[in-house]
């Protein structure tokens, strides 16, 4: 392009693909700017033969245009670098156009080097190509996200030393509570419930953990409790059956083999990121991306076969009514009671296999007279307690002062309103059962029925019964301490509306987290923390998110 004296071509060359090759090792902007400034400066003399255009591509190239920029802040190997690209300028000069005077300067080259200078070097089709061609950007350039670069060990090194002094920290404080508050972090032992007691000292509970097995909490704290532990355990595994050849193989031969693309960034030493174009670890890597897959895919398989038997064991286990009992969902508004509820299920399987049905029941107002009736006894109970501790003066007993302005005594008032509410309480119980006599009313669209057998209640959670997936949706009922009543108290139509509500929150999460992270990172990265920059750097984009 320089050769065929096409100023304009030249610029939409050297935009593009200086910056895109590798912006890191080139310049900091605005460094890679004058850069470019320089080198088109450059083709304007070798296409015009001015002297003031060389002379400016000299000045653009040493920095000196640039020195009193506040936004240069190079380090020494930018510096050297920018040396580097300023000798460069100077012999492209002397050798192509230092003795042109005219338009004809770059026909002036040596021989030995120059071709002819024509518009015809480059083909009309290959010159619209090169002048149409966009800038090619990575997913970090368009999102303004910032991958690794020279000086980010530091940054490294300080996360990693506040991670670990956190984490530190918070054990420490553990075992401190842990010795201070024996109810809240030692219960079961205090109980009798865990599998065994933990050494005395600040460290007995790092043996005891070590040495408890998953079936050991799975008959002191349940099945959950167990699988959250093998979840765990299934996660480390994986890491370490990955972690461990990526790191030790694969990382070593993109340091060794890659042919340091990554220059000074040391981070990127044993990335792909270190690794140049074209180089033959390309075509390694598809082997090792399909064994990530197969170890992952074979660790979750093996985790699961050995957690059928469990599941199995514990369902075996389960204790009647729950083991005989299921969960209908999606209950059709003309089958909302109990006699309807157990009429359909005694179809679908016969009266002598049905032992019992109920429709959960709209109790939220029964449970608000309860609730207040509750409250109004615990002030009996306080207001009683504290007369008795003042020596049971009559003269001194407690009064209170009522919404009409009457001072009233509160032992007496407290009485009578628990009384209201036991009154208020046994009428609306009459109204729910008189109602759920009929359908609709206080019935909702959940119930629980109850086989004779086991065998009849697993078959019923396996049927279709209706075309529509919304209607008698059959489950396993969970625990009678782990049931949400609200929940299932709640008409369809409310529970559509929060389904709707939660697609759209969740789908708001997935479109504002990526822009939420880049502005919480790029805005923690423009605060200048001074010496205590590198520690800001790791930790302040993580504390945040």
């Amino acid at each position: 392009a320089i050769l065929a004296q096409d100023y304009t071509l030249i610029e939409q060359i050297l935009a593009p693909n200086l910056l895109a090759r590798r912006p890191s090792q080139v310049m900091a902007p605005p460094c890679g700017v004058r850069l470019l400034a320089a080198l088109a400066l450059l083709a304007a003399a070798l296409g015009h033969g001015t002297e003031k255009c060389t002379l400016d591509a000299r000045r653009l190239a040493a920095g000196e245009a640039c020195s009193h920029d506040h936004a240069l802040e190079a380090d020494a190997d930018e510096t050297a670098l920018l040396h580097q690209h300023t000798l460069l300028v100077d012999r492209l000069v002397k050798r192509t156009a230092g003795g042109a005077g005219g338009a004809g300067g770059a026909a002036a080259a040596e021989p030995a080097t120059a071709e002819p200078a024509t518009a015809e070097a480059l083909s009309p089709a290959r010159r619209s190509q090169i002048a149409t061609a966009a800038p090619q950007k990575t997913a970090a350039d368009i999102s303004g996200v910032k991958g690794n670069a020279h000086g980010d060990m530091a940054a490294f090194l300080s996360a990693m030393a506040s991670n670990s002094i956190t984490m530190a920290v918070i054990l420490c404080v553990f075992m401190f509570l842990r010795k201070m508050y024996p109810v809240i972090y030692s219960n079961n032992v205090l109980e009798g419930w865990a599998p065994m007691t933990p050494p005395e000292g600040i460290f007995g509970w790092i043996q005891a953990s070590w040495q408890t097995t998953n079936d050991q909490v799975e008959e002191a704290a349940g099945l959950d409790h167990a699988m959250l532990l093998e979840f765990s355990n299934l996660g480390m595994k994986i890491m370490f059956r990955i972690g461990a050849p990526l790191l030790f193989v694969l990382g070593p031969m993109h340091a060794f083999f890659g042919g340091n693309f990554a220059g000074d960034n040391h981070m990127s030493k044993l990335g792909f990121s270190n690794v140049e174009p074209n180089s033959w670890l390309h075509k390694a890597h598809p082997f090792f991306i399909w064994g990530v897959v197969i170890i992952v895919v074979k660790s979750i398989y093996d985790a699961q076969r050995a957690f059928l038997p469990r599941r199995f064991h514990w369902l075996r286990l389960m204790p009647e009514p729950r083991s005989t009992t299921v969960l209908v969902e999606g209950i059709p508004f003309d089958q909302r009671s109990d006699d309807e509820l157990r009429k359909f299920f005694e179809g679908m399987f016969s009266e002598d296999k049905v032992k019992s049905a109920y429709i959960v029941k709209d109790t939220a107002h029964l449970c608000g007279l309860i609730a207040s009736q509750k409250a109004a006894e615990n002030n009996l109970t306080e207001t009683v307690s504290r007369w008795e501790n003042a020596g049971k003066d009559e003269a001194n007993k407690p009064t209170m002062l009522t919404y009409t302005g009457h001072r009233v005594d509160c032992r007496a008032y407290y009485g009578l309103q628990i009384e209201e509410f036991q009154k208020r309480i046994q009428e609306e119980r009459t109204r729910i059962n008189t109602e759920a006599a009929f359908v609709g009313g206080v019935n909702g669209a959940c119930g629980f029925v109850n086989f004779h057998s086991r065998s009849d209640a697993a078959i019923a959670q396996r049927l279709d019964y209706t075309p529509d997936a919304e209607e008698w949706v059959v489950s396993n009922p969970p625990g009678p301490d782990s049931v949400r009543w609200r929940d299932l108290e709640d008409p369809p139509e409310h529970a559509s509306v929060e389904t709707v509500i939660g697609y759209a929150l969740v789908a708001g999460l997935y479109f504002a987290y990526l822009p939420l992270v880049i502005g919480i990172t790029n805005y923690a990265s423009m605060i200048n923390m001074g010496a205590f920059q590198s520690l800001w750097s790791g930790i302040a984009p993580s504390l945040g998110l």
